[in-house]
């Protein structure tokens, strides 16, 4: 096992023995340091250099006003039902990325408020995975400083996607409540959007649209996107002015789509497996939607960092003295 796996694992266990605390582990060339607390997240940010990880264990954490660096951060996820042994990552409040927090990267987190990026800041090569964002994700500017290369792969996004200041977006295996809007030449592929008014892509142009499923009635406005294999609810869609369309299936009814899902608002008890997903291809021969692409959603989104699945500690000790634990941990490849 490498050596920062095993500190995960070691780190995995320890903060799951300690019931209900707020625990960081700051992972760093210099080895591991361990922070608990309200204050453990802006804590740990303070102490922490360029390149360095964090490990959040399940729990609520106060961010700090801005990340400002470049660093890794890893939860224990945001499922329910995936976090039973740990309860699920929480930071409560805004996520603000600054000018040198390049190369950000951030899994299995839910965000209480909105995820920023500093207007006309370019913050570039950020990967944002497998995190709930429950308010606005808004790359603020003019895109007379863009950020470059951003990656949003396998989140749900209850509120908008606003993507002002980027170059060379991949928006992939997401699932969007809100509407995708202000954006040119991005990768939109194998993607739930359940935005119900029109436009489910306002103002977005230029962009390759593959792969998508598409709940509300309209899809767009913007000039000169590319759509490729979507499936749309909608029988007559709006795809905008100067469109190249090739392969969409129109006007599949919303109730034979997906196993169990009924609405515009994401909910975990819903079930976005394809009905017939031999059906409906993608550009890549595999199924539309969120279980097909370069990315297949995992299940209960867990994070790719060694995962708790059980977790059974006695309340007491026994007759001899000892404290039975039973920790289960499985190991992640993605």
């Amino acid at each position: 096992m490498k050596k920062k796996s095993l500190l995960t694992l070691i780190f995995a266990i320890a903060t799951s023995i300690t019931i209900n605390a707020q625990t960081i582990a700051l992972h760093s060339t210099s080895g591991v340091q361990i922070f608990k607390g309200n204050t453990a997240l802006a804590t740990a940010y303070t102490a922490a250099q360029n390149g360095d990880t964090l490990y959040l264990s399940g729990n609520a954490f106060t961010p700090p006003a801005a990340f400002d660096k470049q660093l890794m951060i890893y939860g224990a996820g945001h499922y329910v039902d995936s976090t039973i042994a740990t309860g699920k990552s929480f930071i409560n409040g805004n996520v603000t990325l600054s000018e040198n927090a390049d190369l950000f990267y951030i899994e299995g987190v839910e965000i209480s408020g909105q995820f920023i990026f500093t207007n006309n800041h370019s913050i570039n090569n950020v990967v944002v995975k497998r995190c709930k964002i429950n308010d606005l994700f808004n790359v603020q500017g003019n895109l007379s400083n863009p950020s470059t290369n951003l990656s949003l792969i396998g989140n749900v996004f209850v509120g908008p996607v606003y993507l002002s200041n980027t170059q060379n977006v991949i928006l992939s295996n997401c699932i969007v409540q809100g509407n995708v809007a202000y954006a040119g030449g991005c990768l939109i592929t194998n993607n739930i959007i359940l935005f119900s008014p029109a436009y489910a892509l306002h103002d977005v142009s230029n962009s390759q649209v593959n792969n998508n499923i598409f709940i509300g009635g309209g899809l767009s406005q913007g000039t000169g996107n590319i759509y490729n294999n979507n499936l749309l609810v909608d029988a007559t869609p709006a795809y905008g002015t100067l469109p190249t369309v090739a392969g969409d299936y129109v006007g599949i009814p919303q109730s034979s789509i997906f196993i169990n899902q009924t609405g515009y608002a994401f909910n975990y008890s819903h079930d976005y497996h394809l009905q017939s997903p031999a059906t409906y291809l993608g550009t890549d021969v595999t199924q539309v939607g969120i279980y097909g692409g370069s990315f297949p959603y995992k299940e209960g989104a867990v994070p790719q960092n060694p995962h708790i699945q059980i977790k059974n500690i006695a309340p007491a000790t026994d007759a001899n003295g000892d404290l039975k634990i039973q920790i289960q941990v499985g190991a992640q490849e993605d």
